[in-house]
């Protein structure tokens, strides 16, 4: 096997779905399958900022609910466009 290079078997079934898979997305069937392999088996670096939150609540103890978090968010996009944006309501 060479460097980058896999050779997969699939049931019939299986390949027939990938195929349709990769045809509504308008990409060839290799490049389609590596890249659900990639995204899949590649961590993003979400994991990295979900461990520094877990390590800080671990290290405090504080929590936040989704309630609490929405709140804030919501404060934040208030101030941020406060005043930014105009609405015009027409009729037709």
């Amino acid at each position: 096997m060479a460097d980058g290079e896999v050779t997969m078997k699939l049931d019939a079934k299986a390949l027939e779905r990938l195929r349709q898979a990769a045809d509504a997305a308008g990409q060839p069937v290799e490049q389609y399958a590596a890249e659900l392999i990639s995204d899949y088996l590649v961590p993003d670096d979400s994991l990295a900022e979900d461990l520094k939150i877990l390590e800080e609540y671990d290290r405090t103890g504080i929590s936040y609910s989704v309630e609490e978090a929405m709140a804030v968010f919501d404060a934040a996009v208030k101030r941020r466009f406060e005043g930014s944006l105009t609405l015009t309501a027409t009729r037709s």
